[in-house]
């Protein structure tokens, strides 16, 4: 932490870092002591005298929300509209219609925050009785007809209707954010729910603007037998101006709809952005006071970090507030602390009372996110600063929308915004109802391109492509109900086989060359060489047998005639195609037949740890340990099958589930210094380590990855499964706030899991239905 001394500000207050020298503007200029005074283009002017709030009118639905309510009664219906277009009215008249007739809605959304609004929405609007939660964290009135939870909550049910041989409980699946199908992480979710809804179950898609939708609605209905048709509208509710903000205040066109404003284009020619070296300072504070001055807010400001949103807030002073409108701005804030009194003494409170501005990211407490969207959505924010996830589906529009760079951080590294997401983002701007016209300001910068924002503005949105891919989690749950034909037959109807090869037609030029070459290499070969990874576990395998680490018999090898050519060690035509084969492995899914290898080596590697037999159905370990849908299930079910947990009390429980929750190799010192006695949950954790080392060394061995265990999580649900108190916890174990509630929400999810073994593990199970209890606790979970 950087130790920077605190003064008392007349106007800040105490706690706030002092600046030395003089402030400097957005791009740097030097010697600029005052803020510069903010003017527009005269060329704005008509623009800007349309700003302002239109005249209360009765609603008059858009032509494409009618098209959509009268297709849905005899169609599964696609929409693809513009973010805010009004999607959700479609939904919310549809339910009303089903509800008239006694029929059942499940309405599923890509967030448990999403979900939760939509929840509180549906119960004002169709009564409390008539509406259910199902998100993980919440089941409440699991009976209703109008059922609100996550797709992954959905996916899971379909699994148990395929199993049981039933129907799921819904005669209408809306699905929310449906564009997530392309999602890299969790696409494969929405794919397998597209995959295995019923066909009598009638389907609407909600989506922002994609410009595939005719495709997958033929995918669609190749897949599901069923009609459907697509609503498409690219007309924004609110009309959009790109404006350029310039160092000395003055604010511009961006550009028209084929080149950069030349006045832009000349100032980025005369200021090349320099990457290194220390970064510009952007001053918040008065480039919300430009805002303020033409009526431009309230803003969004999206940032390309958690800690560059928590430190804009501390450069926005505090602004003169009508007395009336602080009143009511307190009175909400107040109002909301009786129901989560854990919040009153958060940190960035000054600034949300004194500065009307929030900091709203995936790094805060769930409800002191929840207070932000609620303040904002009052009218009463001036101004937040978000990263991407507020793009992403929460419900958080304004007049402004404000971009300093023209990346993002994807989860792994920063790569260039693309037209779906600048689409996303600037798509917040312009509020129905409340503005003529939305603002989206471009804000010069390190990483700021303005011709790439320009470019992007006027470019399609990118076609939704399948991201499906085979997990553990999946082949467990579709051989609980199918055969390995009849499996094959549902990955051929997959997106990703409508779609064809994803991968460049040179890359799978030479897969196919590759396998032929094996082919030929082994024409009489025991394994079945079409599947070059059993050939090459064969051969593995046989490695192994020498060294002591796998037994003779459990491969094919013994008696092949191919024995002698299978390379070991040794060179030749066979060994340098398997090379070849090994290196394009890493772009499996992305091959035509990829998808098929795929389940193929998952199934093998459950024949090898005992959860699959060789008829190819569930042993009864794979049978319980199909209900642990988790990211690691294996490994946990290695873990409670080697007894490592028998014994364990809720709190040691916990703590040996955390590490499998956490997925990123993020070091963190647990700083008890002996005030904590964490001796229990050591030795809990090393058993736990000990059980899984034969299997993790086995999936390695077979290519699978490893996720990093790491100690730091076990130690902090452990402490807080024993009462330590929230402020001691972040002490004890220093991560981000909302990383932690993060961490503790998902061992939660992890736990529910373990309680669905009631059968077969009935111990584990109770002790595991405790520790839930003891976890979900203020501030993180509040009821």
């Amino acid at each position: 932490m950087t130790n920077r001394k605190t003064y008392q500000h007349p106007r800040r207050g105490k706690g706030h870092p002092k600046r030395h020298g003089t402030r400097r503007p957005p791009i740097g200029k030097k010697g600029h002591k005052r803020p510069a005074k903010a003017r527009i283009d005269p060329g704005l002017k008509a623009t800007f005298l349309r700003i302002g709030v239109p005249e209360s009118e009765p609603f008059q639905p858009d032509p494409f929300q009618l098209e959509a309510l009268e297709l849905i009664k005899d169609y599964d219906v696609l929409v693809s509209a513009p973010t805010g277009a009004g999607k959700t009215w479609i939904a919310s008249q549809t339910i009303t219609s089903y509800l008239s007739k006694g029929l059942r809605v499940w309405y599923a959304s890509p967030l448990k925050a999403l979900s939760n609004s939509i929840y509180h929405e549906f119960c004002r609007e169709f009564g409390p009785h008539l509406c259910g939660i199902l998100t993980g964290d919440r089941k409440e009135n699991p009976d209703a007809p109008v059922i609100v939870g996550t797709t992954e909550i959905l996916r899971n049910q379909l699994y148990d209707a395929m199993y049981k041989g039933i129907g799921i409980r819904a005669d209408l699946v809306i699905l929310d954010e449906a564009h997530y199908l392309s999602d890299p992480e969790r696409g494969v979710v929405w794919e397998e729910v597209l995959i295995y809804l019923p066909p009598k179950v009638r389907l609407l898609l909600l989506s922002a603007t994609i410009s595939n939708a005719e495709q997958v609605c033929a995918w669609l209905e190749k897949n599901r037998g069923c009609p459907n048709r697509v609503v498409l509208s690219e007309d924004r509710p609110v009309p959009l101006e790109m404006l350029f903000l310039f160092p000395d205040g003055l604010i511009s066109h961006l550009g028209g709809k084929k080149r950069l404003n030349p006045r832009v284009k000349k100032f980025l020619s005369s200021h090349p952005v320099r990457r290194r070296g220390r970064p510009e300072r952007i001053e918040y504070g008065e480039i919300i006071g430009y805002l303020r001055e033409f009526d431009l807010l309230p803003a969004i400001f999206f940032l390309k970090s958690r800690a560059d949103c928590d430190k804009a807030i501390l450069d926005c002073p505090p602004v003169m507030t009508p007395q009336e409108d602080q009143k009511r701005l307190g009175d909400t804030v107040r109002t909301f602390l009786k129901d989560y009194p854990h919040l009153k003494g958060h940190r960035q409170m000054r600034s949300l009372l004194e500065s009307r501005v929030g900091s709203h990211h995936a790094g805060q407490l769930p409800y002191w996110k929840v207070l932000i969207e609620k303040i904002m959505n009052s009218g009463y924010l001036e101004a937040i600063f978000a990263t991407s996830t507020v793009a992403a589906g929460v419900n958080f529009p304004a007049r402004t929308v404000a971009l300093v760079q023209s990346d993002r951080y994807n989860g792994h590294e920063f790569t260039e915004l693309t037209a779906t997401e600048l689409h996303q983002m600037i798509g917040r701007a312009g509020r129905r109802g409340k503005d003529h016209i939305g603002f989206a300001l471009i804000i010069p910068g390190r990483f700021q391109d303005p011709q790439l924002i320009h470019e992007l503005r006027g470019s399609p949105p990118e076609p939704i492509m399948s991201q499906i891919h085979i997990n553990f989690s999946m082949t467990l749950n579709l051989l609980l109900s199918h055969g390995l034909l009849e499996v094959k037959g549902l990955l051929e109807r997959s997106f990703a086989a409508f779609q064809g090869t994803k991968a460049a037609p040179s890359l799978q030029r030479r897969w196919d060359q590759t396998l032929t070459a094996i082919e030929k290499a082994l024409p009489h070969g025991k394994c079945d060489t079409s599947d070059p990874f059993e050939v090459v576990e064969s051969i593995d395998k046989r490695s192994e047998s020498r060294e002591g680490k796998s037994e003779t018999d459990s491969f094919p090898c013994n008696g092949c005639r191919c024995l002698k050519a299978c390379p070991g060690k040794r060179k030749g035509k066979l060994s340098k195609s398997l090379k070849t084969f090994r290196l394009l492995s890493a772009h499996l899914e992305e091959l035509e037949g990829g998808l098929w290898l795929s389940f193929k080596l998952h199934v093998r590697f459950l024949k090898e740890t005992g959860f699959v037999d060789e008829t190819n159905r569930l042993t009864p370990d794979g049978h319980w340990a199909s209900n642990l849908r988790l990211d690691q299930p294996l490994l946990i079910a290695e873990v409670i099958r080697k007894r490592a947990l028998e014994g364990a009390l809720p709190e040691t429980l916990a703590g040996a589930l955390a590490p499998f929750v956490w997925d990123r190799d993020t070091q963190v010192e647990v700083r008890t210094s002996g005030s904590f006695d964490l001796k229990a949950i050591e030795d809990v954790f090393y058993k736990v380590l000990d059980s899984i080392e034969d299997i993790g060394g086995l999936k390695k061995r077979r290519g699978f990855e490893n996720p990093p265990i790491l100690f730091w999580p076990a130690a902090a649900l452990f402490m807080w499964a024993r009462g330590v108190p929230w402020e001691r916890l972040l002490t004890l174990v220093p991560v981000n706030e909302g990383d932690m509630a993060s961490l503790i929400m998902r061992t939660a999810d992890h736990l529910r899991q373990v309680v669905s073994l009631r059968e077969t593990h009935p111990g584990i199970a109770l002790v595991a239905e405790e520790a839930v209890d003891l976890i979900l606790r203020e501030p993180v979970y509040i009821v």
